[in-house]
């Protein structure tokens, strides 16, 4: 047995130890409970409660608190921030597992106006942001988070396993609740926690229900106004076969993004070593380090800088149509379809000055600066090569969800429930560069602690075309066209069944057990790049200029006034961008650029994935001094996985003579795919414990013991892997894939958090958490073998694999409160504020320190602190809020191009954001809000503060809101 085993195993072991010793112990416990006070009140009767419903597919959680006084003997909370706050309040206080929640203020109107962003106001949540919006979180330090909607499975056709949280309109949803950690009848999925987004159904509402907005925002960098919208119907009949209730939700959303980015290039430390022959070992560096009069000290030079702005567009339309029927009052069916369908485009100018791994060379008459560990601060560098890319990225995912769910109560102590559902997701994407290129004469840059700077010269204003890069006839040559297509399709077939058995009168509460089936498929397409050389300067209507100083970086100065690029407009439209530019490559390729990127056999990764799954809690409590209360139960999954793939083999042919040594030169020949299949399987037990002790009807402290599972993304399962005999000029033979053979990744988690609730909107709360994990996923490369004829090759293969044991500890604080007790209109004032600190450590076979050792390093993307500052107010017709998030810096890679094998941080950032809703009559609201209203600059750097990597900005967005409500 391997060191790392008996670990393992000694854990497992310790887990299961705690659950069964914590099960004995409540056994003894008093046999007859007593009713606490401050308990849940009695679960509402469908259409009397404020439209917040339990998931549909799984054992939920509904909300306990609308509609009912608080605790303390206060007013019934009815509309707006406070209802909002008081239903998330009574979510958490009453679940069964440790669970936060947001709830929309009114129907389409979330906290936020972005899912992610919501979720960051959350303890232990952080976000990342894509083009200025939130894209994904983790939980507690982890980004292997399940996303559900209304207690099934969701996803985007990307490779994955789950939604992208920018794919969903925030107005189709109820409420999202975040399970931090996990019971037995949860599906599993996720170590880091559980994200259930929950949309309404028709009998949620009394009656006829009618809710619509239309939103204007405008984007200040991009300077332009999109429009959004959201309707809601929804009425319940009496009919002869029973009562009938019809729901439609329809959300549509445009967006606009400008993101403008200045970039120092990788950092290099010049080599002017000697050997024990006293010559240089690398002369070109030690010439570089004499010229500048730095022999003897370490050197680290910027090998150039670069500029981008990236503006794009973001549209997304989603559905949720739902209808019930109850047939007896025993009796519900729930048919509902969810349709996501998300289009994102951008189409930047990107304009660089750099060598890349190739020496820069500098200006040694110009004086040169740096700081006191020889990182460059300033300096003139000359004949540095320059590219002017125009580029299209753009996706559009549809995923469609049908389900189908019956609950029958046969008995009042009896509940069967039934569900089924069918999502199919789609996703196709495309990324085209066009690359012209040419030579800056003399760049001159500093990095300091600010933006970077890039001066080149000769440099020209716009219209004159006789400077260095605002000329069309600089970029004669070195041109070219990249292209790239994805298609990406998954289906899941899923089904379950459930039973729970309520007990009267004694320890044992209820007994709940379920079965579920899934049948998963995954199929991605994705090409390689393809790439055409530009044969000749292009036609000058295809040329277009852009004026960067004084507009880029909201009118940051030392950028060249403008440059050439490829027209935008023509990028934009992908087929037009082939045709403008086929006249202009080698004719033999002209064929094949009008044909388009294809895939080849190896392109295509395709997966299968069946689950069997059965579980079973016990609920339980007891009275006396301390009433106890929880659930223990264990969940068993077994997981059956087939990938499919090709192995691509290239020989080595001989394409021609040397005209001189007369020595054969060799090539890659054609490449044969042979099919690859792996087949696997592996049973999982997930064991879970959750325990809440009320020492009074207010102070409750919740202990909880369990074990979760992720499994490998498809593409970390990729087989997919071509070998090339033919010997690179620098003598390596390389490779890349997945791999077939990953094993999940499980984590046992231990938490703790202590709740005080002295009003309906009125809370604080300390949580302690602590995760090992065990086969964090990690890429490497590492020697492997493969045969050409009978030969044996020895190949650097980089592919992901299981790495060691990793740990995640950390605590949450926070709390929430009205001003109550202030006099008149000071009482609507309230405040929110949260803390979270999280410390992990994940070994990276691929981090090194300068010795070459292997660094422990902390996550990826988590940051050590991060806090939520809120303030509201909400009375009368005036509801208002202000909100700041920050988080401290993180890694955003463990091993950064040209970093040294440091790692690349993002440094701290905080965010203010802000909303005001006035409502003018019960029936229509006007609404105002803004982000990002302190123009937060985003900033990273190569390994230490020293090495600035890029400094980012992103629009201000303001918005206005009309809402109608009947």
């Amino acid at each position: 047995m391997t060191g790392n085993g008996f670990i393992a195993r000694r854990a497992r072991a310790r887990l299961a130890l705690t659950v069964s010793a914590a099960a004995l112990l409540l056994a003894g416990a008093t046999a007859h409970a007593q009713t606490r006070e401050g308990s849940p009140p009695t679960a509402q009767q469908p259409g009397t409660g404020s439209g917040v419903t339990a998931p549909s597919g799984d054992q939920g959680i509904a909300d306990p608190g609308s509609g009912n006084s608080d605790a303390s003997g206060g007013d019934v909370v009815v509309t707006g921030v406070r209802a909002s706050l008081s239903s998330a309040q009574g979510i958490k206080r009453y679940a069964d597992q440790i669970v936060d929640s947001i709830v929309a203020e009114d129907i389409g109107k979330l906290p936020d106006r972005n899912v992610a962003e919501a979720l960051q106001r959350i303890t232990g949540i952080q976000i990342q942001r894509s083009y200025g919006e939130g894209s994904s979180i983790a939980i507690r330090g982890l980004s292997q988070v399940r996303t559900e909607i209304n207690g099934r499975d969701v996803f985007t056709a990307n490779n994955g396993r789950t939604l992208s949280l920018e794919d969903v309109p925030s107005e189709l949803l109820a409420g999202v609740d975040v399970y931090k950690n996990p019971s037995a009848n949860l599906i599993e999925g996720g170590i880091g926690g559980l994200v259930n987004l929950r949309t309404r159904k028709p009998f949620d509402f009394d009656g006829f229900k009618l809710s619509a907005s239309a939103t204007a925002n405008y984007y200040d960098l991009y300077d332009g106004t999109k429009p959004q919208a959201n309707l809601l119907v929804s009425d319940r009949w009496q009919t002869g076969v029973g009562e009938i209730g019809v729901l439609l939700d329809v959300a549509y959303q445009e967006t606009a993004f400008r993101q403008d980015q200045i970039s120092s290039q990788p950092f290099y430390l010049l080599n002017d070593q000697l050997n024990a022959s006293g010559q240089p070992v690398n002369a070109t560096d030690y010439a570089t380090a004499q010229g500048l009069g730095r022999l003897g000290q370490p050197t680290y030079l910027s090998h150039g800088v670069g500029i981008g702005q990236y503006l794009g567009d973001r549209r997304r339309l989603g559905i949720d149509a739902a209808v019930q029927w109850r047939p007896t009052d025993t009796i519900d069916v729930t048919a509902e379809y969810v349709r996501s369908d998300y289009k994102f485009r951008y189409g930047d100018y990107s304009f660089f000055a750099y060598t890349g791994d190739n020496p820069i060379t500098p200006d040694f008459t110009q004086p040169f600066t740096y700081d006191s560990e020889g990182n460059f601060r300033s300096g003139t560098f000359v004949n540095v090569p320059i590219n002017a890319n125009t580029s299209l990225e753009q996706r559009h995912s549809v995923t469609n969800d049908y389900s189908l769910n019956a609950k029958w109560r046969p008995s009042d102590r009896l509940t069967i429930n039934g569900d089924f559902q069918y999502i199919r997701g789609v996703t196709d994407g495309q990324r085209s560069i066009v690359i012209l290129a040419s030579t800056a004469e003399r760049l001159t840059t500093s990095v300091g602690s600010g933006v970077p700077s890039m001066i080149i010269s000769p440099d020209s204003d716009p219209g004159n075309g006789n400077g260095l890069v605002s000329d069309p006839a600089n970029y004669a040559s070195g041109a070219g066209y990249l292209d790239h297509i994805e298609h990406s399709v998954g289906t899941e077939y899923a089904g379950r069944l459930d039973a729970e058995y309520k007990i009267d009168g004694g320890f044992l509460k209820s007994l709940a057990g379920g079965l579920r089936y899934t049948d998963r498929s995954a199929v991605t397409d994705s090409s390689t790049y393809q790439y055409y050389g530009l044969t000749r300067a292009l036609s000058p209507d295809l040329y277009e200029q852009r004026l960067f100083r004084g507009d880029l970086y909201r009118g940051f100065q030392d950028v060249p006034t403008s440059a050439v690029f490829f027209n935008r407009d023509t990028v934009l439209d992908y087929g037009a961008t082939r045709q403008a530019l086929a006249p202009f490559v080698d004719p033999s390729q002209q064929a094949a650029l009008l044909a388009g990127v294809g895939y080849a056999p190896s392109d295509r990764n395709t997966q299968g994935e069946k689950t069997y799954t059965a579980y079973g809690v016990a609920r339980f409590g007891s009275g006396g001094a301390v009433p106890i209360d929880g659930n223990i139960g264990v969940r068993l999954i077994k997981t059956k996985v087939s990938t499919a793939g090709f192995v691509g083999s290239s020989p080595r042919v001989q394409t021609g003579t040397d005209a001189i040594t007369g020595a054969p030169i060799y090539g890659n020949g054609p490449i044969t795919f042979n099919p690859v299949n792996v087949d696997s399987d592996y049973t999982k037990a997930l064991p879970s414990l959750n325990l809440a002790f009320h020492f009074t009807d207010k102070l409750q402290l919740r202990l909880a013991a369990s074990k979760a599972l992720t499994r490998p993304g498809f593409d970390q399962l990729n087989p997919n892997i071509t070998i090339f005999e033919n010997n690179p000029t620098n003598g390596q033979r390389t490779a890349t894939s997945g791999n077939a053979d990953l094993r999940p990744l499980t984590a046992d988690q231990l938490d703790a958090s202590l709740e005080y609730y002295f009003s309906r909107t009125g809370s604080i709360y300390a949580a302690g958490f602590y995760k090992k994990v065990d086969g964090f996923i990690a890429t490497i490369t590492a020697p492997e073998t493969y045969s050409f004829n009978g030969v044996d090759y020895v190949y650097q293969v980089t592919r992901p694999v299981n790495g060691d044991d990793g740990k995640i500890k950390g605590f949450e604080v926070g709390g929430n409160t009205f001003l109550d007790f202030l006099p008149g209109w000071l009482s609507g004032f309230g405040a929110q504020a949260n803390f979270t600190y999280v410390d992990s450590k994940a070994p990276s076979p691929d981090a090194q320190d300068t010795s070459g050792a292997q660094l422990t390093v902390p996550l990826e993307q988590l940051s050590k602190y991060s806090y939520n500052l809120i303030g509201f107010y909400d009375r009368g017709p005036l509801s208002a809020r202000v909100a700041y998030n920050w988080r401290s810096k993180y890694v955003v890679t463990t091993r950064g191009n040209g970093s040294g094998n440091l790692p690349i941080f993002n440094d701290a950032r905080g965010q203010l954001d802000a909303s005001v809703t006035l409502t003018v009559t019960p029936n229509f609201g006007l609404t105002v809000d803004g982000t990002n209203l302190t123009n937060t600059e985003n900033r990273t750097y190569y390994g230490v503060a020293s090495r600035p990597q890029s400094s980012v900005l992103n629009d201000r967005r303001v918005s206005i809101t009309a809402r109608l409500t009947y």
